[in-house]
């Protein structure tokens, strides 16, 4: 693990550059929340455009063009223009998928106005890199791209000429981290999204033959959030009160969009962040192996579903395992899965100094450990079973 590196000496001007008043979906609130972190830890200003009162006719032309020509650059996007006024030392964007990047066209010299600028993509898969192409050219613009799926970061480089990281999602433990690792958990299994349906019927069954507590999701379509923070501050609760959390592959059972691409998410993150015990399915790549580099990051089910269940109620009725899962868990979390360790990630290949806010963050991490430490003096330090990625 390397050293932090030196404090800023005089606070750098961070503009963040925000979807949140374009995107009420559900699963942009893990990207606004990395905002908020950021906006707290730098001297940072968010700049959230809204839609334009006209009709949104005008960006539905600009989306088709992107996909054929470099002309969608001069069809509006239908937002909120505004010019920026003064200078910033780095402008960053998050974007979920690479149509976002067509909002850009709010601020006409946001180019002019910053010294570097990092993109962060956070969903991009390699079978899409043709149909985005033009789109995904204009990412040149920026100094940093980073991508949340590994095996699309070395494409996104040719196509743009520009350097690439991969960038996985990660949780505000501040938010997610619960009060003591021992705290009441009476969801015995949360399953949220996407689910496998052979396990799921069978997990109905047995919870329900158990007396037991299956959370999981009813909606058919994607959902909203009104205010990003209340969802995952909810989302927080249910996983802190739950004690097992089912993760999966990216996009399973969707094949006709993954293509082969093998890739994962922030619910690989959010689980251990509440304290949860995970299982279920993750990938065996390098860069999932980086990041979760101990045994007890995921308990891999079987796919076989009548095992798969075998192994859950195993779990379930050993207390003292899942109490050690969590502990482990809970500490590896602190240290290398929290939004700020991201945020390092960017300003190390930026080399670009850290704010006096990133090293207060960081040792509030490290109390929020400790305090779990001293829950249980027999408790092994379980910072020492894991790397930083």
């Amino acid at each position: 693990m390397t050293s932090p590196a030196p404090s800023a000496k005089t606070p750098r001007e961070v503009l963040i550059f925000s979807q949140r008043s374009l995107n009420d979906n559900v699963s942009r609130c893990s990207g606004f929340e990395f905002e908020d972190v950021i906006a707290e830890i730098e001297n940072a200003e968010i700049l959230a455009p809204k839609r334009a009162k006209e009709r949104r006719l005008p960006f539905n032309p600009k989306r088709w063009l992107s996909k054929r020509s470099d002309l969608f650059r001069h069809w509006p996007s239908g937002v909120q223009k505004t010019k920026l006024d003064r200078d910033y030392d780095l402008f960053f964007c998050d974007a979920q998928k690479p149509e976002e990047l067509l909002a850009l066209d709010a601020i006409s010299n946001w180019r002019a106005r910053c010294g570097l600028a990092v993109c962060v993509l956070e969903e991009v898969w390699s079978k899409e890199l043709d149909l985005h192409l033009p789109l995904l050219k204009y990412l040149a613009q920026f100094d940093l791209i980073c991508c949340a799926f590994a095996e699309t970061c070395d494409d996104l480089q040719r196509i743009t000429g520009k350097p690439v990281i991969h960038l996985p999602g990660a949780a505000d433990m501040v938010r997610f981290a619960p009060e003591a690792a021992t705290s009441d958990r009476p969801i015995d299994v949360y399953y949220m999204g996407r689910r496998r349906p052979e396990l799921h019927d069978r997990l109905l069954q047995k919870i329900k033959e158990r007396g037991g507590f299956y959370l999981y999701d009813s909606a058919t379509k994607p959902p909203v959030a009104a205010q990003h923070r209340v969802h995952r501050d909810l989302l927080a609760n249910l996983v802190q009160h739950s004690k097992l959390f089912m993760v999966d592959i990216a996009k399973i059972g969707h094949e006709d969009q993954i293509k082969g691409n093998i890739a994962w998410g922030p619910r690989h993150v959010e689980g251990i962040a509440g304290g949860a015990a995970q299982v279920g399915y993750a990938p065996e790549t390098e860069d999932y192996e980086r990041y979760f580099d101990w045994p007890e990051s995921v308990v891999r089910l079987s796919e076989d579903p009548n095992a798969a269940i075998d192994q859950i109620v195993a779990l379930l009725d050993d207390t003292a395992e899942l109490d050690r899962m969590r502990r482990i868990n809970l500490a590896a979390a602190t240290q290398k899965h929290d939004w700020l360790h991201r945020w390092t990630q960017i300003l190390d290949h930026l080399q670009m100094p850290q704010t006096d806010g990133m090293a207060k963050r960081r040792q509030h991490l490290a109390n929020i450990a400790a305090g779990y430490r001293s829950d249980d003096p027999s408790y092994t330090d379980a910072t020492k079973l894991v790397s930083a990625p």
